[in-house]
């Protein structure tokens, strides 16, 4: 536990006072590395948490400021992954969010605070995990799979408690749009729910207002209900229902966007959003309902869904190997070498199982799901329906079809229709090449999608990746990571740097 004498103050708001005026002299980045340092001992803090709360309390402030400002500083600059200066500056100014947001829990997690107290602890450090999701996303990092179980551990409690729907008054001028923990915990799980990493830093802060102000059209419940597309489990990050016929885990929380997403639809709310931006937001909030309508009656073309991240990056990197056999076998038979009846050929395995991703498919892989692909409108979905399939929302998968070449999808959205599940296909669009990362035993893979473009990105199985960190691909190029586009249990997308 922390020593509470090495505090720069003692735990008074006189003290504190004094403390934060001399932080004014310092410069910006001064004054927060030092807050930063105090905020880090709160969250060990041994100190009675009646007294530590007011201390926090007057901190709130300070630390938005401060990470504002950082914030700001840090987006003016460009490629913030190879800028070590900007990358500093951001990750403090994430840093100062989390580390109050922890302290807060802290308090609450002590069990010392009368019910009054807790509440005002479970709101500050749930503002708190909001302010510090939109930064987050600012800057393309990972959400915090910390933040995200300590927000539901805090939900569990105010529920006991019946604090969700008690009114408060807090003061701090960006914690007033929302008077409830309930409203905050809307607010956080809108945002999140909304993808944000898919957006432009603009873009994200306008989203970011626009959830501030209409999180109350959020619908939540623990009850189980079939129009719910979204859920949060309270250990990790909220999602789409990652399956038709699945079961939920128990306690889950069931979200309803439904309200929100046919209000953008319609432009019942105002929005600073461009029309394609707002367009996109409503339809993945709706479930797609509107690309589901749109399937047409037409004879279904057969096609078959190979899921997964293991399953994928082993098809990958099979047919890869096939490929290679291939151009050797072809480059001896065109040789002057007296062996010309041993070139090499794939075993009667290889050829049954691998198909080349950018050649014609002549058999379905053993392994995945037999769907049929359905016409509709959308130029950048498949629809395709299954009576039982295996695929997860989220997910990637490998989609084939005979007589066409492969095509490597993300599943973003599944509904029961009648007695099958319709299934939202979207292709990765650019040339995919597997890859064996170094000093990973051969045991993980990176998926490159787009190398020799501008824009190259990287699919990696789920874990924890920090913009500005390298990936050394074993035999090939460097990555650094420069933003994280998206992030599901099952897998991690990053837009990437090629260091030659």
């Amino acid at each position: 536990m922390t020593d509470n004498a090495s505090l720069p103050f003692e735990l008074s708001t006189e003290s504190l006072g004094g403390w934060i005026n001399s932080l004014s002299a310092l410069p910006a980045a001064n004054a927060a590395n030092q807050l930063n340092l105090v905020l880090k001992q709160l969250t060990r803090s041994s100190a009675a948490a009646v007294n530590v709360l007011p201390i926090l309390v007057n901190l709130t402030p300070l630390t938005l400021h401060l990470s504002n400002g950082l914030t700001n500083a840090a987006r003016s600059e460009t490629d913030i992954a190879t800028n070590s200066k900007a990358l500093k500056i951001a990750k403090l100014a994430i840093q100062l969010l989390r580390h109050l947001s922890l302290a807060f829990c802290r308090t609450v997690e002590t069990k010392q605070l009368d019910t009054l107290l807790t509440q005002q602890a479970i709101f500050y450090a749930l503002q708190l995990v909001g302010y510090c999701l939109r930064s987050t996303a600012l800057f393309y990092e990972m959400p915090s799979t910390t933040l995200w179980k300590k927000s539901g551990l805090l939900y569990t409690i105010a529920g006991e408690l019946q604090l969700l729907k008690k009114p408060i008054s807090p003061k701090p001028q960006e914690f007033k749009l929302q008077n409830t923990i309930e409203a905050v915990v809307k607010r956080n799980l809108l945002f999140a729910l909304s993808t944000p990493n898919r957006y432009s830093t603009t873009e994200i802060s306008q989203l970011f207002q626009l959830v501030n102000r209409h999180q109350d059209r959020l619908e939540i419940s623990k009850n189980p209900n079939t129009d719910c597309g979204f859920f949060w489990n309270l250990g990790s990050e909220p999602g789409p229902v990652p399956r038709t016929n699945g079961t939920l885990p128990r306690g889950s929380v069931y979200i309803n966007c439904l309200s929100f997403g046919h209000a953008l639809q319609l432009g019942e709310i105002e929005t600073e959003l461009n029309s394609n931006m707002q367009t996109k937001l409503a339809s993945h909030l709706t479930g797609y309902s509107n690309i589901f309508a749109s399937v047409a009656i037409g004879p279904p073309m057969p096609a078959h869904l190979l899921e997964g991240f293991v399953a994928v990056s082993a098809h990958l990197q099979g047919e890869e190997k096939l490929s290679k056999i291939m151009n050797l076998s072809s480059q001896l038979s065109r040789g002057r070498s007296l062996a010309r009846d041993m070139s090499l050929v794939p075993l009667e395995h290889e050829k049954s199982f691998y198909k080349p991703l950018n050649a014609s498919i002549v058999s379905f892989p053993e392994h995945g799901t037999s769907l049929s692909l359905l016409r509709n409108v959308s130029k950048q979905f498949l629809v395709a329906e299954s009576p039982a399939p295996n695929c997860s929302t989220g997910d990637i998968g490998l989609l084939c079809r005979e007589q066409q070449p492969a095509k490597l999808v993300i599943v973003r959205q599944q509904t029961l229709y009648e007695d099958v599940t319709l299934i939202l296909l979207e292709p990765i669009i650019g040339n995919v090449a597997i890859h064996d990362i170094e000093n990973a035993g051969g045991s993980q893979k990176a998926i490159v999608i787009g190398m020799e473009t501008d824009h190259p990105e990287v699919l990696l199985a789920n874990s924890k990746y920090t913009v500005g960190s390298k990936i050394s691909l074993l035999y090939g190029n460097t990555l650094y990571l420069k933003a994280c586009l998206e992030s599901t249990p099952w897998l991690v997308r990053f837009r990437v740097g090629v260091d030659l």
